[in-house]
């Protein structure tokens, strides 16, 4: 269980997080508002509490890896990062400027502290895969020293030396290559690997479950092998319980799927009421004014 000092914390650090996205979409007043609020808490609650991660060595081979597979809604991510001190707070005026480490959409290769480089959708959860399927590979060649102990190995359950979570749209799993990378990790006993639903119910084309419907969506993951807990993406106590609730369950043979019903926009009045994907301009800025009031200065 988590005390509630702690969740408090977490709710002041996602507060922060909040306030660096509206810094970054002021620098051409436009940016993935809609899905980069939807999963704000959930960025806060692996960043800045539970993963394995080294701000001073962002490649250190034995960290978590975070596998942001809707990767336009990096912005989310690089505002962890400035939190942790990776990145200066002054590079966040720098979003989607030459140069800058901070693009449109993730890019390992120019920002130093992402896992993956995305664009086209659906492809996260692949990658994702084959990091944990690497891990099992490598914990077989290289397992951990035994120490002092009478028990056989193939009884003893050693910790995974990284997990990988992997955070994907609800649009995302309109396409075809999401279930096949859920056939893999349960064919591969991917039991290290979490798989996060962003379910804030809209996609750039509407509604999620009118452009496809995708329900039932608890069902349909627990058909491909996969361990499922349906929680508020938005309630950082059920966030937190529930990346414990899978780490404790390593050993299982089963890949792990958190469904996260969020609000696209979440936390500002005219982002949520638009469902808005890519914002820009006056509506953009008129968001900015209204979470800048509401979160404040933290």
């Amino acid at each position: 269980m988590h005390d509630e000092q702690l969740i408090q914390e977490l709710h002041t650090k996602a507060n922060r997080l909040r306030n660096h996205c509206f810094t970054q979409f002021c620098t051409f007043e436009q940016g993935h508002a809609g899905g980069t609020m939807s999963v704000v808490d959930i960025v806060a609650a692996l960043y800045l509490h539970h993963i394995k991660f080294d701000p001073q060595n962002v490649d250190w081979p034995e960290r978590d890896r975070v596998i942001m597979s809707k990767a336009h809604c990096c912005e989310a991510i690089y505002a962890a990062l400035v939190e942790l001190g990776v990145y200066p707070e002054e590079t966040l005026g720098t979003y989607y400027c030459y140069g800058s480490p901070f693009q449109g959409h993730a890019d390992r290769w120019c920002t130093p502290g992402i896992d993956y480089s995305g664009g086209s959708l659906g492809q996260g959860l692949s990658f994702a895969a084959g990091l944990a399927l690497a891990e099992k590979l490598k914990m077989q060649l290289e397992p951990p020293a035994r120490g002092e102990t009478f028990l056989p190995r193939y009884i003893l359950r050693y910790a995974p030396t990284y997990r990988t979570y992997c955070i994907v749209g609800d649009g995302e799993l309109h396409e075809g290559q999401i279930w096949e990378a859920a056939m893999f990790a349960h064919k591969f006993k991917l039991d290290n690997l979490v798989c996060i639903v962003d379910y804030n119910k809209w996609s750039l084309d509407g509604p999620t479950n009118d452009v496809m419907p995708i329900e039932p969506l608890v069902d349909k993951w627990k058909s491909f092998g996969w361990w499922v807990k349906e929680i508020d993406g938005h309630d950082m106590r059920q966030i937190v319980d529930s990346l414990d609730m899978a780490d404790r369950l390593y050993g299982d043979n089963q890949p792990k799927c958190i469904i996260a019903h969020t609000v696209k926009g979440f936390g500002v009045s005219n982002w949520e009421s638009l469902h808005m994907h890519l914002g820009r301009g006056e509506e953009m800025m008129k968001g900015v004014r209204e979470g800048r009031e509401k979160y404040g200065d933290l």
